[in-house]
C-alpha cells in the first residue's frame, strides 16, 4: 500500500496552513464526528508543543510506519515521539511501527508501554495519560542510517506496538513517556505561588536568563521565611533537571520535590529551616518546545558542556554555572548538588556520584579524602525512597564524563555530594513496585522521598558503620562499572554496543509483565 497519510516536510511547505497551527479543536471535533462509520485511514498530525512525528505510512489497512525527526540542526537523536490521531474505530487493533529508532535496545523489549491520552475519555471526567499497547517489541530492521565519512553504515531500529482505541472517532495523543511542556511548567509555576501563599512559605521565581529562543529560564528559591531563623545559618540545596528533552519524567520527579517543599507539612517547615533550595526545573526549555529528544536548538548535548559553557549557544547552562560559582565565592556552597535525568534502558531509580578513589586521574586518588561523604545520599536514598536501588548506582569518576554536571560541579566547585540521579521510563524490578511501570503519582512521589531523605543529609557522613559497610558491598559485589551499567546513560552519547536481540528479546516479554 505505502500510501503516505502525514508529512510534516509537505506541511511546512505549505505557508497558508501556518496560520492556524496553534489553534486545538479537538473537543468540537470529536462531538462531530463520534458516530460517523470510519472508512478512511488515521489522521495524524505532530504540530503542538513538544510533538515528534516527521511522516506516517500507511502499509497496510490497519498499520502504519512512522518516522520520528531527529533534534533539531542534528541528523540524530531519534526516541522520543508525541503525536496525535483521530479517525479510528472502536475495538480493532492499530499497528504501529517506529522505524527509525537509533538505540541498540529499549525498555519496550521488557515490557515498557507508550501512553495515550483519550479526548473522549477527558470530556466524560476521566482525564489522564495511560500506558497501553499490546504485542511490544523493539528490533533492529533492514534500514540504514549515516555513520559519518569512513564508518560503517548502522541499521535503525524499530518500537512496534499495537493500539485497540477506546472510543470511535475519538483523538487520541500518543507518547513515548508522560508528556511534561513547557507551557504546563508555566502553569505550575502559578499554582506554586499559590500553594507558598497559602502556606505561607517563602518562594521567588526570578529569571535566571533566557534560552536562544527567547524562553525565559525560571529559577525558583524555596525556603521558610519564619523571622526567627536565620538564613546565614542555612545550607544550600542546588538542583536542575531536564537538560535532555525526551526526559520528561524527570520533571515529574522535579514536580513532586517542588510540591512536598510547598506542602505546608511540619517535617517541611522542619527541612525548609534547614535548607535554602536553589531549583532550576527545565533547563532545555527550547528543546522541550521542539519535541527534541537530547539536545537544544544548536544540536548539541548540554550536559556535555559544563566545562566551558558559552553565554551565548549555552545560556542555561552557563548562568547555572556562575551562579553555583558565586554561591561558593561567598561561602555558601551547595551541601549537595543533584541533576535529574531519565533512563530508557534500565528500571528502577538510582544515582551516579562522584568517588575520587576510583577516578580515571591519578591526582584525583591521590587528593581524594578517605571518607565516605559521596555515599550519604543514597544511603538515605535507600531507606525512604521505595524504588530506589543502591545496587544500580555508581561513583566512578570516568574521562567520557568530565563535562557533565556531576563531575563539573564535583571537581571545579568542589561539591562532594554531587550526582546525576537516573529515573527509568520504565519500572522496578525489585521493591514494591516490582513488575509494575512508574505512573506520575509514582514520579512525584520518588520527589517527595527524595526530599526525606534531605532531613538527615548532615549527619549522614557519621551513619552508623554497619550501614555503610554494607552499601559499600552492595556496590562492590553487585554494580559493575558506570559504562557495563548503561551503554547509553543520560550522560553519555549513544553507544554501538552490541545488546540481546535473539533470545533475550523473545522472552523477556513474557517474563516481565506490567
Amino acid at each position: 500500500m505505502n500510501n503516505i497519510v502525514y508529512s510534516l516536510d509537505a506541511l511546512l511547505d505549505e505557508q497558508s496552513h501556518l496560520q492556524d497551527c496553534l489553534a486545538n479543536s479537538d473537543a468540537e471535533w470529536v462531538l462531530t464526528h463520534s458516530e460517523q462509520t470510519i472508512e478512511s485511514p488515521l489522521e495524524f498530525d505532530s504540530q503542538f508543543e513538544s510533538g515528534n512525528l516527521r511522516t506516517a505510512i500507511q502499509v497496510r489497512e490497519r498499520e502504519y510506519d512512522l518516522l520520528l525527526s531527529p533534534d533539531v540542526n542534528s541528523s540524530r537523536h531519534l526516541q522520543w515521539f508525541y503525536f496525535r490521531v483521530r479517525n479510528m474505530q472502536v475495538g480493532v487493533p492499530y499497528r504501529f511501527n517506529v522505524i527509525n529508532c537509533e538505540k541498540t535496545n529499549s525498555q519496550f523489549n521488557f515490557g515498557m508501554q507508550p501512553v495515550i491520552f483519550s479526548v473522549k475519555e477527558a470530556g466524560q471526567g476521566r482525564a489522564g495519560w495511560l500506558r497501553t499497547g499490546s504485542n511490544i517489541c523493539y528490533y533492529k530492521n533492514q534500514y540504514t542510517r549515516s555513520a559519518g565519512v569512513d564508518a560503517q553504515a548502522k541499521l535503525f531500529h524499530t518500537a512496534a506496538f499495537t493500539i485497540v482505541f477506546p472510543h470511535n472517532g475519538d483523538i487520541c495523543y500518543m507518547a513515548y513517556h508522560y508528556p511534561y511542556t513547557f507551557t504546563l511548567l508555566q502553569t505550575h509555576l502559578q499554582q506554586w505561588k499559590g500553594l507558598a501563599t497559602q502556606w505561607g512559605t517563602y518562594l521567588n521565581v526570578q529569571r535566571l536568563c533566557k534560552t536562544l529562543s527567547g524562553n525565559e529560564v525560571p529559577l525558583l528559591t524555596i525556603t521558610s521565611q519564619s523571622r526567627e531563623d536565620d538564613l546565614d545559618g542555612r545550607q544550600y540545596v542546588f538542583l536542575t533537571s531536564r537538560v535532555h528533552p525526551g526526559e520528561s519524567n524527570s520533571s515529574w520527579v522535579m514536580k513532586g520535590i517542588i510540591e512536598f517543599l510547598l506542602s505546608g507539612a511540619p517535617v517541611v517547615q522542619q527541612l525548609l529551616k534547614m535548607y535554602v533550595f536553589k531549583i532550576v526545573p527545565m533547563l532545555n526549555p527550547d528543546g522541550v518546545i521542539n519535541g527534541s529528544h537530547r539536545c537544544s536548538v544548536t544540536g548539541e548535548d548540554l550536559n556535555r558542556k559544563w566545562v566551558n559553557p558559552c553565554p551565548v549557544l549555552h545560556p542555561t547552562v552557563y548562568h547555572t554555572k556562575q551562579l553555583i560559582r558565586y554561591l561558593v565565592s561567598i561561602s555558601k556552597s551547595p551541601i549537595l548538588f543533584c541533576d535529574f535525568h531519565g533512563h530508557s534502558r534500565k528500571k528502577n531509580v538510582f544515582v551516579y556520584g562522584c568517588n575520587g578513589k576510583t577516578s580515571w586521574r591519578e591526582d584525583d586518588k591521590v587528593n581524594s579524602l578517605d571518607d565516605k561523604a559521596f555515599l550519604s545520599l543514597p544511603v538515605q536514598l535507600q531507606q525512604t525512597v521505595p524504588v530506589f536501588s543502591l545496587a544500580d548506582c555508581s561513583f566512578n569518576v570516568e574521562e567520557s564524563k568530565e563535562s557533565t554536571a556531576r563531575i563539573v560541579m564535583w571537581r571545579e566547585m568542589g561539591i562532594v555530594r554531587s550526582y546525576t540521579m537516573e529515573i527509568t521510563h520504565c519500572g522496578c524490578d525489585e521493591g514494591i513496585y516490582q513488575g509494575y511501570h512508574l505512573g506520575v503519582q509514582q514520579l512525584q512521589e520518588v520527589g517527595a522521598n527524595f526530599c526525606a531523605a534531605l532531613l538527615t543529609l548532615p549527619c549522614s557522613i557519621n551513619l552508623d558503620c554497619c550501614l555503610i559497610n554494607k552499601a559499600l558491598n552492595v556496590l562492590e559485589e553487585d554494580t559493575p562499572s558506570e559504562e557495563q551499567v548503561s551503554a547509553e546513560s543520560s550522560e553519555v552519547e549513544e553507544s554501538d554496543q552490541s545488546d540481546g536481540e535473539g533470545k533475550e528479546a523473545a522472552t523477556s516479554i513474557s517474563a516481565y509483565q506490567l
